[in-house]
């Protein structure tokens, strides 16, 4: 019994810590768009999609971290970087300037063992276009709730006394992806969503 319990507990750990690895093309004639949002401690790795010399580098007084790949030419070549600063790291190629070659890695904290103290909380429909619905706990105490987008720029916030379910009108808001963050006490639980 002992030996599964452990078991259970470091699979449980091992779940809540998984890294990530994100996938980019990266070419000439890409443009600006080439943007990520991940969790610090994932990887990011481009790949080259043509046979011209291109660099991926932070642009200096816009990234929390440095990275570099220096000159790298060829099909399929990659260079990858783990993020591990929360915060936006804009990037761009340094042979053919931001641009025609520029994208923007944002760095979200990682859920730790408080945020999953809260996850009952479901958030539909996940692509929304009119109203997003939150289904709470009953036994969840009042709380607020704090909507940014993709560049961290809170969008909406308000609060909740203890009920089970909270719909919010994002009908004129912007089509992308927001991060959700609800907090009850010590506890938080941070869910993404669309809106389309």
């Amino acid at each position: 019994m002992k030996t599964k319990l452990l078991l259970l507990t470091f699979l449980g750990f091992f779940a809540a810590n998984a890294q990530t690895t994100h996938n980019l093309d990266w070419f000439m004639g890409v443009g600006n768009n080439v943007n990520l949002t991940i969790d610090e401690g994932d990887t990011v790795i481009w790949t080259w999609q043509d046979a011209v010399p291109h660099t991926v580098e932070n642009e200096v007084g816009n990234s929390v971290e440095t990275f570099n790949s220096g000159v790298i030419t060829g099909m399929g070549e990659t260079y990858s970087y783990t993020f591990t600063v929360v915060g936006n790291n804009d990037y761009f190629c340094g042979v053919h300037g931001a641009g025609s070659m520029s994208g923007t890695i944002t760095v979200l904290e990682v859920l730790g063992v408080e945020d999953n103290k809260l996850n009952k909380i479901s958030v539909y429909p996940n692509p929304a276009s009119s109203t997003l619905n939150l289904v709470l706990p009953k036994n969840m105490q009042a709380g607020q709730i704090t909507v940014f987008d993709i560049l961290g720029k809170q969008i909406h916030s308000e609060e909740f006394e203890s009920k089970d379910n909270v719909s919010i009108n994002i009908l004129n808001w912007n089509a992308g992806s927001y991060f959700l963050k609800v907090v009850s006490g010590e506890n938080s639980q941070t869910e993404r969503f669309i809106k389309n």
